[in-house]
């Protein structure tokens, strides 16, 4: 069980992530190193993940409070 303080965290970790995602696909335009737009592309893909995991998380706290 989460308190609503853990709420919160996520909250936050989850907005963080979703600037993050956005910036990091801005950034990836303006790349011109194949090798590092491939490492910023997987870094976005692991983001979602997490973000998507995050979310379920807070779902289910939600339908069980």
């Amino acid at each position: 069980m989460l308190t609503p303080k853990d709420v919160l965290y996520l909250e936050d970790l989850l907005d963080q992530t979703l600037v993050l995602n956005k910036r990091i696909t801005n950034d990836i335009t303006m790349l011109s190193t194949e090798e590092v737009v491939t490492c910023f592309e997987d870094v976005n893909k692991n983001l979602k993940e997490h973000y998507q995991t995050l979310l379920q998380i807070l779902e289910k706290e939600v339908k069980n409070s």
